[in-house]
């Protein structure tokens, strides 16, 4: 393993923007806050000490599952490798930025829940990873370009745990129902 290898867990500034490079790799570039805090010993709060920011970059179906899955403010863990980008500023100046081409990037489940669709089983996995490189997955939106400043008031949260399906099903009791189904039954 690299020394340079680095694990991150931090919150996204901004929402993930999808771009692709001329020859059409799909990219996608996060900021993320990693925040350092301590427990002042007089007042029993917590404090703000310092921040860090990471410029991660992803690639390929990586880049399109974090532009269809993250926003602004999700907590995230980053692992990738770590290097320096530096620059000549405006002013001559010498700048520096910590980046990180990541190899995962997923939510940080200690502070907020995710629901994962089982996976395809057996042959159709194959057929299920090319419809996802093939076109974006039903229910999400690609941005290309600048993101809406507007959104409209009746979108469904994909993770909307709370919803209810047309049979009146809460969606965390329809994919428990979806898993028991699809189990093997148990030896036992």
């Amino acid at each position: 393993m690299p020394a340079n290898r680095i694990t991150v867990i931090g919150n996204l500034t901004r929402k993930p923007e999808l771009r692709y490079t001329p020859t059409g790799v799909a990219v996608v570039e996060l900021t993320v806050a990693e925040n350092y805090r301590r427990l002042d010993t007089v007042s029993k709060e917590w404090r703000d000490v310092s921040r860090t920011y990471y410029r991660v970059t992803c690639w390929r179906s990586l880049a399109e599952h974090a532009a269809g899955t993250l926003g602004k403010g999700h907590s995230v863990i980053v692992v990738g490798r770590m290097y320096m980008d530096e620059w000549v500023g405006r002013e001559g100046e010498l700048r520096r930025t910590l980046c990180i081409e990541a190899d995962s990037v997923g939510y940080d489940l200690k502070y907020s829940s995710a629901l994962v669709p089982p996976r395809t089983p057996g042959p159709d996995r194959q057929a299920a990873a090319e419809d996802r490189t093939g076109r974006p997955a039903s229910g999400w939106e690609v941005v290309v370009g600048e993101p809406p400043t507007d959104e409209p008031d009746d979108v469904d949260e994909p993770f909307d745990v709370d919803g209810e399906d047309v049979e009146g099903r809460s969606m965390v009791d329809r994919i428990r129902q979806e898993q028991l189904a699809t189990a093997p039954a148990s030896d036992g």
